[in-house]
């Protein structure tokens, strides 16, 4: 304010005679004042240095005699006035200020040399970082800017001397910090035991820092195995739950050598000193400083139980390389040194950080493949099969070239997305690679009709349900038939009977059928239900909704009585449904009861579901005859013309690439998959595959395939047979992929998994089609399975079996398929997965080398011209020379490269 004296500004104050003098000599006087927020803050130029304890007690004085909440003197020097004997009010200043710096500076030197200030601390690491962190540098630099005018450079440093000087030694930090990093986890520790006491809506902390993530109800894992126990040494070998490191040779990196006694990553929950932990490496990272003299490395360590964070500050550039030099993503390492909280703008992180002080590097032991002759993995899904698996393309490669298998095979689901990296990795280390893709197959040969019958629609026929006490034919009783014979739209006789299924049922269907123990318990038992069941139908074709299921269990109940009756001709309602009623979403019987407009029925009991689907089935027999089909012959050819492949049912099946013919055609399925062909997955129908299978090797995949279904659902032999004809060769899998069908009720038992795989070596040699044993791998090791189990529960909520879909060797398999005997667990491992493989070429690539750009003719004349027409336009005509080179030289750039097209 011109002309007018601090004094004279805050005339109803009274200081002191010593406060009053420099506040006289106070000129170029200037205000801001803030009135919601009672503050007013004073910038003066001032001949002679102020003590800033003089300062902050007028700032105090005023404010209680102007009854505001702030008052800020901010005072301004001759540039000369600055030298060493000021920073002690410069730290001052600074710990009232800045964001991390009270508490800080009671332990420091300061050299001033020139435009530059170097403050050296004893402390290390992260207190350095969080000083950094909090700018305290450039509050110290800001400081000296406003007071004096000056741009001086201000860098915090550790000093060795003065570390060595202070209460915890040469590698402890200070003592205050450490103590309020203990007071907050103190703090913190109270305030739960409080909130457990009172409940979550009670208690407090305090004032010490905000701990994150501190809902008493959270729980935070620490372990992904549970308690793993100690770390076990025995020959230089250290095993921590399912990894095992070789100890035996370290090679001492950074600061002493130490005996190598590790704990489990997961016991290092809380502030440790002097601890050791060992595992590998990932997300290694490397920055400068602030100051961009040092660096700043952070990496993460893991023993395949738990993991932790480890931090390293202010490095050297020397110390910088010789780590980043050793240690790397993929690295093993064992470190001795304290694990603490980090501390975030007065947030105290739950979670621990690691800080060494010794650090060595040794290796993971892996699995290996020790069999004399390789196995070859021919059914293996990379990352790129959308949310279901967890090896990259390349990953897969190097371990199955670790392993020396001669091959491996890519195969996700419906895509060939992982073939880059994996051709890279390939060519990159020498490791063969079969390109594949695990297919979603429709049958659109297939009818509603199964078996053989040629017969009209005037004919009588049957129309039959069961009940059953589960899924699995193998393993399920029938509980119930229910059967009426019909022609011509009229009912003529009806069949009901209860069938003693000699075993408890289950909870889930009493409560889904209504029939009990009770209302079967004196009924025939299926033995003596059968042959009258039989007359009931005699040569009439059957009807049933869903009819493989209902089928299945006549033909497998059937066997077991020692009776044939695989070969009678049946028709699948469903299947009719779905050709017939396009506008359909879903096609169960009571929504088709509610469609034709049928009125209500008990729903899952034999006689009325039999007696409902004869009513719809009228409805659909008119529907027919309005299409003018007479005959059921009339309906097969009717539906093989108009397969509807959208609405078909898919299954999973495997094309390998044998030639660079079949290479082609795999890419012309996949591209009318998802062109054509798409819902939900990209589909490929049996005739377009029929008609590309060119240098294509196909296979029955998993469970998921047409084969193994159509042996779940007990189809007749015959059909079966058909089925596997199709195919190149066979596949069985480890009882664990399949240990779900148990779970589900599919099957009884282990032993009834390793009989299907029985089945289908049976079947192999039969036909004379060879058998392969794959993993159908998902992830690498068994341990990940964990991983998958997360990821894979977007799409199956409730999903928490672990199947054990990891790569394995060659022992492995064959400790596997032990069951089948030695001679034929070899057989199908060893010998069949190495014969599909000679089969396929080795110089396939899957993407050509060299740029392809596209051709048009006259390219090049046109850009050359619409360029120089345009540069004349803007600096005239002839063009200056500088131009005239310029676009010389950029044209000549985009023509000589083939872009001239672009």
């Amino acid at each position: 304010m011109a002309g007018k004296t601090l004094l004279e500004i805050f005339s109803k104050y009274q200081p002191s005679e010593l406060n009053a003098s420099w506040m006289a000599e106070a000129t170029d006087i200037r205000l801001r004042a803030d009135k919601e927020r009672r503050m007013i803050e004073v910038s003066a130029a001032f001949p002679a240095l102020v003590k800033k304890s003089a300062l902050y007690a007028v700032e105090a004085e005023i404010a209680k005699v102007y009854q505001l909440a702030h008052v800020r003197i901010l005072p301004r020097y001759p540039a000369e006035l600055f030298d060493q004997r000021y920073i002690s009010e410069l730290v001052e200043e600074t710990q009232r200020i800045g964001i991390v710096a009270r508490g800080f500076f009671h332990t420091y030197e300061a050299k001033l040399a020139g435009n530059e200030l170097t403050i050296e601390m004893p402390y290390v690491d992260e207190s350095l970082l969080l000083m950094e962190a909090g700018k305290t540098p450039d509050v110290i630099a800001g400081i000296i800017r406003s007071e004096f005018g000056l741009s001086v450079k201000v860098r915090i440093v550790h000093s060795a001397a003065l570390a060595a000087e202070y209460s915890f030694g040469a590698a402890a930090e200070l003592a205050e910090w450490d103590a309020r990093l203990k007071q907050s986890s103190v703090a913190y520790d109270r305030m739960q035991e409080t909130r457990r006491a009172v409940g979550p809506s009670e208690g407090g902390g305090g004032s010490a820092p905000t701990p994150v993530d501190n809902d008493p109800n959270v729980t935070r894992v620490m372990s992904l195995l549970g308690d793993v126990g100690d770390a076990e040494i025995i020959d230089g070998l250290c095993r921590i739950g399912s990894k095992v490191f070789d100890i035996s040779q370290p090679q001492f990196v950074v600061g002493a050598e130490f005996e190598i006694r590790p704990v489990p990553i997961a016991r290092v929950d809380k502030q440790m000193r002097n601890v050791t932990v060992i595992g590998e490496v990932f997300g290694f990272t490397k920055d400068t400083n602030r100051t961009g003299d040092k660096f700043n490395i952070s990496f993460c360590v893991t023993d395949g139980n738990s993991s932790i964070m480890v931090k390293k500050f202010s490095l050297d550039p020397e110390d910088a390389k010789t780590l980043c030099d050793a240690v790397g993503d993929g690295k093993t390492v064992v470190m001795r040194g304290y694990a603490k909280n980090d501390v975030h703008k007065d947030v105290v992180d739950r979670d621990v950080t690691f800080y060494y002080s010794d650090l060595a590097v040794v290796k993971t032991v892996g699995r290996v493949d020790n069999a004399p002759v390789k196995r070859v993995e021919l059914h293996l899904h990379t990352t790129m099969s959308n949310m279901d698996a967890l090896i990259p393309p390349d990953q897969a490669v190097k371990m199955a070239k670790a392993w020396g298998h001669p091959a491996v095979a890519i195969t996700d689901h419906g895509n060939v997305q992982g073939y880059q990296d994996a051709m890279l990795a390939s060519e990159k280390i020498g490791q063969k690679v079969i390109y594949g893709i695990e297919a979603y197959f429709v049958n659109d040969t297939a009818s509603a009709l199964n078996g053989t019958y040629e017969g009209s629609f005037e004919d009588e026929l049957v129309v039959f349900d069961i009940e059953t006490t589960g899924l699995s034919n193998v393993s399920c009783g029938i509980t119930e038939i229910g059967a009426v014979r019909v022609k011509n739209g009229e009912v003529l006789e009806r069949y009901n009977t209860f069938v003693n299924p000699e075993m408890p049922i289950p909870p889930e269907i009493v409560e889904l059928t209504g029939i009990t123990d009770d209302m079967v318990k004196d009924a025939r038992v299926i033995a003596d239900v059968l042959p009258e069941f039989f007359d009931f139908v005699g040569d009439r074709l059957l009807i049933a909704h869903n009819a493989d299921f209902d089928m299945g269990f006549i033909r497998a109940a059937a066997k077991r009585c020692g009776m044939d009756y695989d070969h009678h001709p049946y028709l699948d309602t469903v299947a009719l449904s779905r050709h017939l009623n396009t506008e359909l979403k879903s096609h169960k019987l009571n929504k088709l009861a509610e469609y034709f407009n049928l009125g209500e029925f008990n729903h899952h009991r034999a006689s009325d579901d039999a007696e409902m689907l004869a009513m719809i089935y009228f409805k659909m027999q008119e529907k027919m005859q309005k299409m003018e089909l007479r005959s059921f012959k009339d309906l097969q050819n009717e539906m093989s013309a108009s397969a509807d492949v959208l609405r078909l049912p898919t299954y999973h099946q495997i094309i390998l690439v044998k030639n660079k013919i079949g290479l082609k055609n795999l890419y012309k399925l996949v591209s009318y998959g998802y062109l054509n062909y798409y819902r939900k997955v990209p589909r490929v129908p049996k005739t377009v595959l029929e008609k590309h299978r060119e240098g294509l090797i196909i296979g029955s995949a998993c469970e998921a395939g047409e084969l193994i279904t159509a042996m779940l659902e007990n189809k007749p032999e015959g059909e079966i047979e058909e089925i596997a004809k199709f195919y190149d060769y066979l596949e069985i899998q480890p009882l664990s992929n399949n240990r779900f069908m148990i779970d589900k009720g599919l099957v009884a038992d282990e032993e009834a998994l390793r009989n299907l795989n029985r089945r289908v070596v049976a079947l192999g040699e039969k036909l004379n089609i060879p058998v392969v044993a794959t993993c159908d791998a998902h992830y690498a090791e068994d341990a990940d399975g964990i991983f998958r189990r997360v990821l894979v529960s977007v799409k199956f909520k409730n999903d928490e079996s672990d199947n054990h879909l990891y790569f394995r060797t060659t022992e492995e398999m064959l400790e596997e398929f032990a069951y089948l005997g030695e001679e034929k667990a070899y057989e199908v491992v060893v010998t069949n997965t190495n014969a599909i493989n000679d089969r396929i070429d080795s110089d396939i690539r899957p993407f050509p080398k060299g740029t392809f750009t596209p051709n048009m003719e006259g390219a090049e004349e046109d850009l050359q011209r619409i360029c120089y027409e345009r540069a004349k336009s803007m600096y005239g005509d002839p063009l200056p020379e500088v131009v005239e080179k310029r676009l010389d030289k950029e044209l000549t750039s985009i023509i000589k490269n083939g872009f001239a097209v672009l």
